[in-house]
């Protein structure tokens, strides 16, 4: 039993003396006794149980990966409380950004709908009032998504917190995918109502029908797959990402490591030398109908060299 107790306290040395450490060493403990006990019931000596109990028990590196632990100690992360504080927040906004879509489809089926009815006036002027309405709620949801992620942004996403988020997108799936099929079969449906019209010919007011489907159908599938792919924010990374274009600095440094100095030189740099040689290219040979090639060969080789300075 001591040898086996001294394999474990050797094992846990590089890693910090918190709580969830000694609890997880002393399970670790636990397990490997009740292994070695149970190999000397089935008739194996001393020896040989405690080698196969440390055999069969991996390595450090694997200990590490397995229970994800560092060296340093877990920075305070956000908060459950936090993170349904900000779903819920999400959901407002994504509901009003999906109105406000909606919205931009509904006026143009109004437009249409009172422009056959003779209502011509009228329906420019509902339209230019629906627009108006929609835009502007589209602008303020897209400035309360802002809002909301850059309060989160770049903070240590903890396991419990992961763990969480990943029970709640699996409990909200089966929403998504109704949302999405029905989303999905209205738009496609959305062209029915100008055949039924046209049975009675009347053809024409199948258009503003038409438009009011695609609205339903649209709202549906956005409202649906903001809210679903929420949950991500709090999955795929370590720390939370507000913009994906403007890592934080955890998030650079969990995503390049130690070549995050590097990564963010090459940010500053490259594109202005990429216009450097593009206008001095152009004005030396006159080529500004192809020279604008450039860019594209240049955005190529960006993502060679940043794949290259990526964490492995």
């Amino acid at each position: 039993m001591d040898t086996i107790k001294n394999y474990v306290e050797t094992l846990f040395l590089e890693f910090p003396n918190t709580k969830e450490v000694q609890r997880t060493k002393k399970e670790i403990l636990t397990i490997m006794e009740d292994h070695y006990l149970a190999l000397l019931d089935e008739g194996k000596n001393e020896h040989e149980a405690i080698g196969q109990v440390i055999s069969e028990f991996g390595s450090v590196d694997e200990l590490r990966e397995e229970l994800e632990f560092t060296a340093k100690e877990e920075p305070e992360g956000i908060l459950e409380e936090e993170m349904y504080q900000y779903l819920i927040e999400r959901k407002k906004d994504a509901k009003g950004l999906s109105l406000g879509i909606s919205g931009c489809l509904l006026a143009i089926g109004t437009l249409i709908g009172l422009s056959i009815r003779g209502a011509g006036m009228i329906g420019v002027l509902l339209f230019f009032i629906i627009i108006a309405i929609s835009v502007g709620v589209i602008i303020y949801s897209g400035m309360q998504f802002s809002k909301n992620n850059s309060r989160l942004n770049d903070r240590y996403i903890p396991r419990d917190v992961n763990k969480e988020a990943q029970k709640l997108k699996q409990g909200y799936q089966k929403s998504f995918q109704i949302s999405l099929v029905f989303g999905i079969c209205l738009c496609v449906l959305s062209v029915s109502p100008i055949f039924f019209f046209q049975l009675f010919s009347y053809a024409g007011y199948g258009v503003p029908v038409m438009f009011f489907f695609l609205a339903i159908g649209l709202f549906l599938i956005i409202y649906g797959s903001i809210n679903y792919h929420s949950f991500d924010k709090f999955i795929k990374e370590k720390y939370f990402i507000a913009d994906e274009d403007a890592l934080g600095p955890n998030a650079l440094q969990e995503k390049y490591g130690d070549a995050v100095q590097t990564k963010y030189l090459l940010e500053r740099i490259y594109w202005p030398i990429i216009v450097m040689i593009y206008l001095s290219w152009s004005f030396l040979t006159h080529s500004w109908g192809y020279s604008w090639l450039i860019f594209i060969l240049a955005g190529l080789l960006y993502q060679i060299l940043e794949a290259i300075f990526v964490k492995k």
